[in-house]
């Protein structure tokens, strides 16, 4: 009964004032800022730390040994679709952290995946990238260094 009269209330406030809405939403951004930061970063770190013991706590690109967990990233190994963080993180725990879609890069390997499908620096062939074959058809795939 007191949540729904509350509820009633705070809707018809709401009405009555759309123009403060916003400012209310920054305001109480701005106040709980520092603790939203903080949060992120725990969730974050257990995160990582859940999928480095679910797909192994080293590089998966061959000849690369780092293994410093400050160092290796979380990569969707066919690229991430435009879904929320949330729904991936979701699909990702879901998925129990799938081997066929997710792997442990060290930071230059994901980006230098990211930039030209594959790591020039560990592999020279791009068709032995993690068992995937690449995208023979874009010429940028094909021309290292750029």
């Amino acid at each position: 009964m007191y949540s729904e009269k509350r509820r009633a209330t705070t809707r018809a406030w709401q009405e009555a004032h759309p123009q403060n809405l916003r400012a209310n939403a920054l305001a109480y951004y701005y106040r709980h800022h520092e603790q939203r930061k903080a949060y992120m970063r725990k969730f974050d770190q257990a995160l990582k730390a859940e999928a480095l013991r679910a797909l192994g706590s080293k590089c998966a690109c061959p000849g690369c040994e780092v293994s410093e967990p400050r160092f290796l990233t979380i990569d969707h190994i066919y690229g991430r679709s435009k879904t929320s963080r949330k729904d991936a993180v979701e699909e990702a725990r879901a998925s129990r952290w799938d081997k066929t879609k997710f792997q442990i890069l060290c930071w230059n390997c994901n980006m230098s995946k990211r930039d030209s499908g594959f790591c020039p620096v560990h592999q020279t062939d791009p068709g032995q990238r993690n068992g995937h074959s690449p995208d023979l058809g874009n010429p940028q795939l094909l021309l290292w260094p750029p």
